[in-house]
């Protein structure tokens, strides 16, 4: 597959959560520990609703849904504090994931990172592991209009990668990303993660390589 990626595209953009970093465990129940100590009780669908949100999104949704009476933006502080110390201390790359940045960097591909993260986790995590300076292109959902099961985000990376679209691949761990992926015109590399392990199948038929980890790809 490597050298399938070498010969047809000029850039790679990676997701961050779930997909460069094993991060999703210290998102799983953030919003949940959050409404239930506000006294609230959350929906049994709770993190299947917000999969795919941005914060701001997900933030609009409890405000709406929960009668939160907070500004979305001292929401959103308030998680990003709580997963916070985890990314500057804890959290690991994925198996192979900066081997494979190295000899994706080396053979001259651009590297771009498009995340639902914020910054302060995304840059943190990527310096801690030695990782950040082979990305030319960090970009936030917060920084689009939309999220990404809409093709902003991607289309942002490649622009500020100055590549078209059709020269990139994008690897993602959600499948609903990949609405958006082929929305921008890009290629797509499924990669396996616990959180999404229920949409595993059809992500791995649809896009147009999978792996089970960046060691083998």
């Amino acid at each position: 597959m490597l050298q399938s990626l070498l010969r047809r595209y000029k850039a790679a953009i990676f997701d961050l959560d779930g997909t460069l970093v094993d991060s999703m465990r210290a998102w799983d129940h953030i919003c949940r520990d959050w409404l239930s100590g506000k006294g609230k009780i959350p929906e049994d669908t709770l993190e299947q609703k917000l999969e795919t949100m941005t914060l701001e999104e997900a933030a609009e949704y409890v405000i709406g849904f929960y009668e939160i009476s907070l500004p979305p933006s001292q929401i959103i502080k308030q998680w990003e504090d709580m997963v916070l110390y985890q990314y500057e201390h804890t959290i690991t790359l994925k198996d192979g994931a900066a081997e494979l940045i190295k000899l994706l960097a080396a053979s001259g591909m651009k590297l771009g990172i498009a995340t639902s993260c914020f910054p302060a986790a995304c840059e943190s995590v990527l310096a801690r592991h030695g990782i950040r300076d082979y990305f030319s292109a960090l970009v936030y959902t917060n920084s689009v209009s939309r999220n990404k099961t809409f093709p902003d985000i991607f289309l942002a990376c490649a622009e500020k990668l100055k590549a078209e679209p059709g020269d990139c691949v994008v690897f993602e761990d959600l499948y609903a990303s990949l609405a958006g992926i082929r929305a921008a015109g890009m290629g797509a590399v499924a990669v396996y993660d616990d959180s999404g392990a229920r949409d595993w199948e059809r992500f791995r038929q649809e896009a147009d390589y999978a792996v089970m980890s960046l060691s083998l790809a």
